[in-house]
């Protein structure tokens, strides 16, 4: 059985029972249900990564990370990931690279990301303001610092790093 409990404009929670489940033995069990998403890995030309450094109200604080976002109703995932990238940035890619999907967190989200790899990203020559966040571009060398000194938390962004190395078959950081 499901009922809603809880709804906001990013989000609804679902509480669930499941007779046939013995480990949760009618317990409730409570489901976030929100928009699919997408995760950009963006290279400028000049082969440097592309951050955002933004405020996070749940931290209570800014967190640097790639750049993302939820998609759209009657957005593709490709054209949100160009979308989130602009506004975000300010950048646009060259190419952009669907690399898979996938659930971030599949013990309470049932959010389907899809995980893009943007490369050859410039400023536009009219650049869109980007209000509310710090723009980084660093370099491979840098951003291997900055996620070894553990100043790079968004944990789930790492393993999209891992899938571009695979796919592409180099080395992104070495």
């Amino acid at each position: 059985m499901t009922k809603e409990v809880f709804e906001c404009p990013w989000f609804r929670v679902h509480e669930e029972t499941w007779d046939e489940l013995s480990d949760l033995d009618r317990r409730p069990f409570y489901r976030i249900e929100s928009s699919d998403g997408v995760l950009v890995l963006a290279i400028t030309r000049n082969e440097e990564f592309i951050l955002v450094r933004q405020f996070r109200p749940a931290l209570r604080r800014s967190t640097i990370e790639f750049p993302a976002g939820s998609i759209e109703e009657g957005e593709t995932p490709a054209e949100a990931a160009v979308r989130e990238l602009l506004e975000e940035t300010g950048y646009r890619a060259g190419t952009l690279r669907l690399l898979g999907s996938g659930h971030m967190m599949m013990n309470r989200y049932s959010a389907r990301d899809y995980l893009f790899m943007a490369q050859d990203c410039q400023l536009p020559p009219q650049t869109p303001n980007v209000p509310d966040q710090d723009v980084l571009l660093l370099s491979p060398p840098e951003f291997k610092a900055l996620v070894t000194s553990g100043g790079f938390e968004h944990i789930p962004a790492l393993s999209l790093f891992s899938l571009a190395e695979w796919q592409l078959g180099s080395r992104l950081v070495v």
